[in-house]
């Protein structure tokens, strides 16, 4: 059944008017963007000059499925002869559909944050959570605006509520607007600084998640990351329950990565060496199986789940098929964005994953690293000779001092864009390499990621 009728918009939005509206009217939550728009959902539509909604001619193709407008003139959007909700301000609008409907809400709230990771994360919480009832943000719309506007498509009927939050709109704002019952922070790292900024400020800032929690809630904690200390005081100022996850003995969930993959949780081991997950991965997993504990659910499930998990595409996914005639290549697809905590993570697990395999280490610029990018882009160049990979090829303008560094060492290449690579790339692999391609979205290596992934489908419909 739809939340969304004339009442429960009345009680939620301050000064609302209808028109055009039957009273059996009902909606499965909103939209502000064309993209995701799905049968069913209320259209916030704006006029030229408005900040909020979906522009006029883009909304032509979408009237059929919108069950509604909302705008601030119903004189001027009357012309499309749908139901119209009329708001004074539209992105104050859903802000207080979203604040309402989670007053009305009675299941469990949990908010992930960190620097990086929190997406997968976020995923990974989704779907071990899918039997029990939950909806959650993976569209990874993260600021204080996103989210308020994937809440009011949220089933209101679930037993959970998964948030990917950020920084963006305020950690305060998120939480007041979120209230959560389990919040995750993946780590603290030198992404997006600004000159002014320091990973002490980032973790006291991250921290402010905390800040509607109650006494009693849950605080899930990676303990290796860079503050730690900061995180946990604002935690126990605010009296949460602490779940550590971490590499050392006094971890709650103990990773360990000598012989074997092993997570520890309170006491029990789960073996996860078969399969062949990168490290960053299964210090993701950890996260999640705090959230179950948290939660009372119980591990196996999950464990089941997350052994056949596949990574979302652009932070991970593994692509394997031909790329011409009789060749063949493994590509790790890491090309949805890079910081220098991510880089080196991922670097270290492609290295260790595909240790016995030729290795072709494809990196970019990592745009969200902050003010530091000279020195925290050749700070790669310890983790790329550990990796010691037959082809090196750089992309971007802020890479090239790693290039410079290093191209006497290995085969490969320097390119200051994205195309002529994609158009070399088939003579810098053979059969039985394993890829590993790595940057900011800004760098647009996820253009070479889609061009094999569109060859592996066009070649698999041709057999």
């Amino acid at each position: 059944m739809n939340f969304w009728n004339i009442n429960n918009l009345k009680s939620a939005i301050s000064g609302v008017e209808f028109y055009n509206i039957p009273d059996d009217f009902s909606a499965n939550g909103l939209r502000v963007n064309p993209g995701d728009f799905t049968l069913g959902n209320i259209a916030v539509v704006k006029k030229s000059g408005e900040d909020v909604g979906i522009d006029e001619t883009a909304f032509e193709n979408l009237k059929a499925k919108a069950s509604a407008i909302m705008c601030t003139d119903e004189k001027y959007f009357a012309k499309f002869d749908l139901p119209i909700i009329k708001v004074k301000n539209s992105k104050d609008a859903v802000i207080m559909m979203a604040y309402y409907m989670r007053k009305v809400f009675e299941g469990v709230v949990i908010d992930i944050t960190g620097s990086c990771g929190k997406s997968t994360v976020t995923k990974m919480c989704y779907d071990v959570l899918k039997q029990y009832g939950v909806s959650a943000n993976t569209n990874r719309a993260n600021i204080n605006f996103s989210i308020a506007w994937n809440m009011t498509s949220y089933d209101i009927n679930s037993k959970y509520w998964v948030n990917e939050t950020s920084l963006g709109g305020g950690m305060e704002l998120n939480s007041y607007l979120t209230k959560p019952h389990v919040a995750v922070i993946t780590n603290i790292a030198p992404v997006h600084l600004s000159a002014k900024q320091t990973l002490e400020i980032i973790a006291k800032t991250k921290a402010k998640i905390f800040t509607a929690m109650n006494s009693g809630d849950y605080a899930i904690l990676y303990k290796d990351t860079e503050h730690y200390e900061i995180l946990e005081k604002v935690a126990k100022d605010k009296q949460l329950n602490i779940i550590t996850v971490g590499e050392g003995e006094d971890c709650n969930i103990r990773l360990s990565f000598d012989n074997k993959n092993i997570i520890n949780v309170y006491g029990v081991e789960y073996d996860f060496t078969d399969l062949n997950t990168p490290k960053h991965l299964l210090i993701d997993m950890a996260l999640t199986l705090g959230v179950l504990h948290a939660l009372n659910l119980p591990l196996e499930p999950a464990i089941k789940t997350l052994s056949t998990w596949a990574p979302i595409i652009g932070r991970g996914e593994v692509l394997n098929g031909e790329i011409s005639q009789g060749k063949n290549i493994i590509m790790v697809d890491e090309a949805y964005n890079a910081n220098p905590l991510s880089m080196k993570s991922c670097l270290e697990s492609f290295g260790i994953t595909y240790k016995d395999n030729k290795k072709v280490l494809i990196i970019g610029d990592m745009a969200e690293g902050g003010v530091n990018s000279i020195e925290q882009h050749l700070s790669l160049i310890d983790v790329i000779k550990n990796i010691n990979p037959d082809v090196l090829i750089c992309c971007g303008k802020e890479i090239k001092p790693v290039w410079n560094k290093l191209k006497r060492f290995y085969s490969g290449a320097y390119y200051q864009n994205v195309l002529p690579l994609i158009e070399d790339f088939e003579s810098w692999v053979e059969d039985g390499d394993c890829v590993f391609v790595k940057a900011s979205h800004s760098i647009e290596l996820f253009k070479l990621t889609t061009m094999f992934r569109n060859k592996i489908k066009k070649n698999s419909q041709t057999k």
